[in-house]
């Protein structure tokens, strides 16, 4: 049992119960410098939710009533949430978005078990909070690759390895971007299925980007000789 109400989510293998999984849709940034050059990169998934009935007996009969099912849907797909804190100059920063490297690049709906395959998830949604100097976003994975338990506890067992990498593109107000990368294996060796992420002590200054009256002369030598051109009306 699944919910399919999805947008980005691609389903695989749904002829086999022991190899359907989810995936979701690969996408491009051009200003992404792949430091993980092995990943795909691919959107946030949509939230997901799946059950599996290991056994269901059914007696047939022409006048069997029906059979109430219930079952239990626990999610497939889980939310970081990600702090980047800034010590100076966040209110230059006018668009944020980011990615974090490292991540399940599948889900098995049997039982929850993340492929093993990684992949890096772009995502675009970002709240700038000027007065408390930080940037937040949730982003939503299948969470860490490889972590096979089926009874979706809090910590993996002898903990999460791999490396994690996290990304942050911010617009600044002459129109260039600045990035920041930072390792966030250390966080998300106890947090293989959601959790908080804080990195600290970004800074733009002045110098990083261009401001107006900053030494660029404008002028229009070397345009060439004036020509009237005759408009009709």
């Amino acid at each position: 049992f699944y919910n399919d109400n999805t947008e980005y989510i691609v389903f695989s293998s749904m002829d086999s119960y022991a190899e359907a999984s989810a995936t979701t849709r690969t996408r491009t940034r051009s200003t992404y410098i792949e430091r993980h050059g092995d990943e795909s990169t691919v959107n946030s998934p949509d939230m997901l939710f799946g059950a599996w009935v290991d056994e269901l007996v059914v007696e047939y009969s022409p006048d069997a009533a029906p059979v109430n099912l219930s079952v239990t849907l626990k999610p497939l797909v889980y939310k970081y949430v990600i702090v980047y804190e800034f010590s100076k100059g966040i209110e230059h920063v006018r668009l944020a978005r980011g990615a974090i490297a490292g991540m399940a690049q599948s889900v098995y709906l049997q039982d929850g078990r993340t492929g093993s395959e990684k992949a890096t998830v772009l995502f675009d949604e970002s709240t700038i909070d000027t007065a408390g100097s930080r940037i937040v976003a949730q982003v939503s994975t299948f969470g860490v690759p490889d972590y096979p338990d089926k009874y979706y506890p809090a910590k993996a067992p002898g903990g999460v390895t791999g490396i994690f990498g996290l990304n942050l593109e911010v617009k600044l107000p002459d129109g260039s971007i600045k990035t920041f990368e930072f390792d966030i294996s250390g966080q998300m060796a106890d947090q293989p299925r959601g959790g908080v992420i804080v990195v600290s002590g970004l800074e733009i200054n002045d110098g990083d980007f261009a401001t107006p009256g900053g030494g660029f002369d404008v002028g229009v030598d070397g345009w060439g000789e004036y020509e009237d051109i005759e408009l009709p009306l």
